[in-house]
């Protein structure tokens, strides 16, 4: 480590260093990390599989059954019918529910014992006084084509006038998600001025009629692309809420009971955008499908998102062959050799705190706050690190 870049305070790096409880390092290009933290921001890549089937032109939510069988329905004014395809763009079945009407169809989830949730809910001019969730059992226990849906009425408990004044419309829901014999709703902001802010709503998941009781809100964004939510889903097997806008995912994980927004939270944006954002749905713990609403009788796509996966490698210590300067720096570190992908900024008690693609050999560290960090990377597939100081 090359000590003369650094003033007399970072004399104390090394003996903090040994304290770390791991030691960092790197596989596959970059893709491991020491955890993720509150409030860290991730880039990831959309990858366009296939064009949906044809009928599903305004895809607005997926759920997933059996291998590699999607189910989805459209919106308002469509048919009140779940179309299932494979990841080809291959219509397999049509199943109509026979009893209701699709005013307008925003989303679908399942709970862990073969139930299946549509909601009908969306809500644009928030003037909706009809709002429901229909239930159907998993379509693959369908033998027919068809099948009657029981059926949650419900109101927000907060809202009183429909539509309420425009700097408070904030009662459309385009995402829903099952957890612990529990419905929870999101609403997509369409106040103006607008707030990004998000709602949750919380009600049984049982027929019946109810008022659903708002139960947390947090801000998500202060455009239209990142803070408005068209979709969610919660991984069963380890909890992860995940909410889709058009620009990013946002993760909530570790939270306490039912108190998703008090976990931790983690933005994964989108490095490359697709149009407009519908369903989202885990296919594993770290590999999502998300599908988009097509152009006039043009469908959509079908897109993969693999996450980064965390993970402790021990004993791999990185090699100090990275300068950063200037050192200190306000604004942009610049990194020499020039990393091979990403790199890691760590603060000095190993927390994740920021990750981030350089432009050329240069790195944005407006947003951190002010202190000693450690930067990982990969140079010629070694992994690589130093220590720089944030005015």
């Amino acid at each position: 480590m090359k000590l003369k870049h650094f003033n007399p305070a970072l004399l104390r790096i090394s003996a903090l260093l040994t304290a770390f409880l791991l030691i960092i390092s790197f596989t596959g290009g970059c893709q491991g990390f020491s955890g993720q933290k509150s409030g860290l921001e991730i880039t990831v890549n959309l990858r366009a599989i296939n064009r949906l089937p044809s009928v599903l032109v305004e895809s607005s939510g997926i759920e997933l059954s059996g291998s590699n069988r999607i189910w989805s329905h459209e919106d308002s004014g469509n048919s009140n019918e779940l179309y299932c395809s494979d990841s080809t763009g291959n219509l397999l079945r049509t199943l109509v529910i026979s009893n209701v009407s699709n005013t307008d169809w925003e989303d679908i989830t399942a709970d862990n014992d073969e139930t299946w949730f549509i909601g009908d809910f969306g809500n644009n001019n928030n003037q909706r006084t009809d709002l429901a969730i229909y239930i159907i059992p998993d379509p693959e226990t369908i033998a027919g084509n068809s099948v009657p849906a029981g059926i949650i009425s419900f109101s927000l408990d907060d809202q009183t006038a429909f539509p309420p004044p425009s700097s408070d419309r904030n009662y459309d829901i385009e995402a829903m998600a099952w957890y612990a014999d529990s419905l929870y709703l999101f609403t997509k902001d369409r106040s103006n001025p607008f707030t990004g802010i998000v709602k949750m709503y919380v009600l049984p998941d049982q027929p019946g009629n109810y008022s659903a009781r708002l139960a947390g809100s947090f801000f998500a964004g202060s455009t239209a692309g990142s803070g408005r939510v068209t979709a969610a889903d919660i991984n069963l097997h380890t909890g992860e809420l995940m909410l889709l806008t058009n620009e990013k995912l946002i993760s909530f994980k570790d939270y306490p009971g039912n108190r998703f927004f008090e976990g931790t939270k983690t933005e994964y944006s989108f490095r490359n955008l697709p149009g407009q954002n519908e369903g989202l749905a885990f296919v594993s713990g770290n590999k999502l499908y998300i599908t988009e609403e097509g152009s006039g009788n043009t469908p959509g796509y079908l897109y993969e998102i693999i996450l980064p996966q965390p993970q402790y490698i021990d004993e791999k210590p990185c090699l100090n062959t990275m300068s950063a300067y200037p050192n200190p720096a306000s604004h942009i570190l610049r990194l020499l050799p020039v990393p091979d992908g990403q790199v890691y900024i760590f603060s000095l008690q190993g927390k994740l705190v920021k990750y981030i693609t350089p432009l050329n050999h240069e790195i944005d560290i407006t947003g951190l706050l002010r202190g000693t960090y450690l930067l990982c990377a990969e140079i010629n597939g070694k992994p690589a690190r130093c220590i720089f100081i944030k005015n």
